[in-house]
């Protein structure tokens, strides 16, 4: 049996501020599904699916191409598990982008709750493997940015200014929510194990 003190260094496992984490490339297709969460890989489809209706249905008229752009503002959810801030980012770009390549298209629908559930990503998981609440204040700051963005943009949004302090509000509540969970479920773990053990 090889030691792994002898193994090439990228034979070994990787090594993760002290705990081992097998790498996604080495997965199944499944459990890399679950290695990226179910839930927000069905949030994701169907936010992308209620986006394509809207942004192709009566009202908006979209091009394929215009719906296949918008898609961008939602699909990026699958990585809020893993990668909250990264998922932030991307959504927050592709709102800027949408908006200046199709600025007279209703997207909201689908892109709104999108930044929201990312918003409670950020809460929830921008502090895994040793980061600090930076990342917290730069994600959420991030998903604001998108949320701007989004009312500059979106006709049904930007008739008035009243949504900029409803969307931002929204996106507090999700992401304190998300710092609310991060802190319970470990605990609800640890009593789990202890009832297993028991």
């Amino acid at each position: 049996m090889t030691n792994l003190s002898t193994r090439p260094q990228w034979a070994r496992p990787q090594e993760s501020f002290g705990a081992t984490a097998t790498r996604p490339s080495a997965m199944s297709f499944g459990r890399r599904l679950l290695w990226l969460g179910p839930t927000g890989i069905v949030v994701a489809f169907g936010l992308s699916a209620l986006e394509w209706v809207i942004v192709t249905g009566p009202g908006n008229d979209g091009s394929w191409a215009a719906a296949v752009l918008a898609l961008t503002m939602t699909m990026p959810v699958v990585l809020a598990r893993r990668f909250p801030v990264a998922a932030a980012s991307v959504v927050t770009a592709a709102a800027v982008v949408n908006g200046l390549v199709f600025d007279d298209l209703i997207r909201c629908a689908g892109a709104v709750p999108a930044a929201l559930y990312i918003a409670f990503a950020v809460g929830a998981r921008s502090r895994e493997n040793g980061r600090g609440w930076g990342w917290t204040g730069v994600g959420f700051a991030i998903t604001i940015t998108g949320l701007i963005a989004q009312w500059v943009w979106d006709p049904a949004l930007n008739v008035s200014t009243e949504f900029l302090p409803y969307g931002i509000g929204l996106a507090l509540l999700s992401c304190g929510a998300g710092i609310g969970w991060s802190l319970v479920a470990p605990r609800i773990r640890s009593g789990r194990q202890h009832a297993e053990v028991g």
